[in-house]
């Protein structure tokens, strides 16, 4: 082959191989430069499962972001919050785990917000109901009830602390010992119920509105437990997108998000 040849050939593999190594380079720095979807992480309570991921599917299509949720009993992911889980965002059925989170400097002191009120019932199954005399305030005779009674465990889930503080009020709890079956969120118990395992249960009346199963067969007087309400907190995160956390925090007290909670049948608060 002649060296005019050879000299053309690998000055046209020398123009190849400097485009693509261009073309890798502009790949990369385009990728590199490339807007991030903002996201972030909220842990919630399991009561409020069904109203929040219809609200983030909301927020997510609005402002192009991605929602990451955690849902489980709230004294659960309080503990999660001490221990430096990564939430952006907390969201109780309980003041006092938000209280304790508070003092412990783990939430931003101006990122607080009681949101929701709740009420507390008395569930069974449709197909296969208690058949004891339950008064409209939750009230009956443990001796007369030889099925299982589902609360949430009342040392970490709220609904379960209300359930027991109504119980107590009412005079029966001490006498439900060996029939109680203690869970370990709200809607643990609630499918208890909802699949004939458990004859009464003690849960939200949100939850007892979207499960098939159950029916309410009384609701606890206001007076019977502390009032059931729901913070709204910021985690104190040093690595968060702290704009996209404000924006999600002050979306979740929007118009859009109180039609939200108000279809699943909660109380916003003001």
């Amino acid at each position: 082959m002649q060296s005019g040849n050879i000299q053309r050939i690998l000055a046209n593999l020398w123009i190849l191989a400097t485009v693509a190594i261009s073309a890798t380079l502009t790949a990369c720095d385009n990728s590199d430069n490339s807007p991030k979807t903002p996201t972030i992480t909220v842990y919630a309570a399991a009561s409020l499962s069904n109203a929040l991921d219809e609200i983030n599917a909301t927020y997510q299509q609005k402002y192009a972001s991605t929602v990451n949720t955690s849902y489980a009993s709230s004294g659960t992911l309080a503990k999660q919050i001490q221990n430096h889980a990564p939430a952006d965002v907390f969201l109780s059925a309980d003041t006092a785990w938000v209280d304790a989170l508070a003092k412990q400097s783990h939430l931003l002191a101006d990122g607080q917000k009681n949101l929701l009120a709740n009420r507390l019932v008395l569930i069974t199954p449709k197909d296969n109901p208690a058949t004891i005399g339950i008064g409209t305030d939750g009230f009956f005779d443990p001796k007369q009830f030889d099925g299982k009674l589902c609360i949430g465990n009342p040392d970490s889930v709220p609904a379960g602390k209300y359930a027991k503080q109504a119980l107590t009020y009412l005079g029966v709890w001490d006498k439900l010992a060996d029939k109680l079956v203690q869970t370990e969120n709200v809607r643990s118990a609630l499918n208890f119920v909802n699949r004939g395992e458990c004859q009464l249960g003690v849960v939200y009346r949100t939850d007892a509105a979207v499960a098939d199963n159950v029916k309410i067969v009384a609701t606890f007087d206001k007076d019977s437990h502390q009032p059931i309400v729901y913070p709204l907190a910021i985690v104190q995160q040093a690595n968060s997108d702290t704009a996209s956390v404000h924006q999600y925090y002050e979306f979740l007290q929007s118009d859009d998000a109180q039609r939200i909670y108000q279809k699943y049948g909660f109380e916003v608060l003001p």
